[in-house]
């Protein structure tokens, strides 16, 4: 139902992108009107369930010392050997709950830290081969909820236009967070 919302907000804020059918849509509705607040509520319960999801996957594979969260961030680091810094810029990451984060994630044998010689203070990090195997697990369950999701051309379109109007977002209210809202 949310790329529905969704399609007709990208409707009304790009020429380039065409409305797909959906069978789901009787053509007799109105539109429904929303608002930012309906949005970030949707995009909370998202956000909330899909954690949910992937807690109740991760206790399945007898991984409980660390939660969707920690997840979340080793899908960050992905396959690379970053510094802190960069990887807070690839996510919503507080320094302070990203340095916890990182601390648990290393006693748990999930990332590999390797204090740099100029500096022993500052750390390359990268994934451990335990956090590799979890990574490429959660990733598959992922996936494979993506194919029910995404299973025809009309739903996979729709995610598409569901994720550049929710980027375009993104990059909107971070510019007002900086800058203001526009006319101002």
């Amino acid at each position: 139902m949310v790329p529905n919302y969704l399609q007709h907000i990208a409707d009304a804020t790009s020429n380039d992108v065409r409305e797909v059918p959906s069978a789901r849509k009787p053509a007799n509705l109105p539109a429904p009107n929303i608002t930012h607040f309906e949005l970030a509520r949707t995009l909370e319960r998202v956000n909330r369930r899909f954690s949910a999801f992937m807690q109740s996957e991760m206790t399945r594979r007898g991984v409980e010392e660390i939660g969707p969260a920690h997840l979340m961030l080793l899908l960050a680091i992905g396959d690379d050997e970053i510094s802190v810094s960069q990887l807070m810029e690839r996510g919503p990451y507080a320094g302070t709950n990203l340095s916890y984060y990182l601390k648990q994630l290393g006693e748990s044998g999930y990332i590999e830290r390797n204090a740099l010689q100029r500096d022993r203070r500052a750390a390359r990090i990268k994934l451990s081969e335990k956090g590799q195997e979890l990574c490429a697990d959660m990733t598959a369950v992922a996936a494979s909820c993506h194919s029910i999701v995404a299973d025809g051309p009309d739903n996979i379109r729709n995610l598409e236009i569901t994720f550049r109007t929710l980027d375009r977002i993104e990059q909107t209210w971070a510019s007002a967070a900086i800058f203001g809202p526009r006319g101002e």
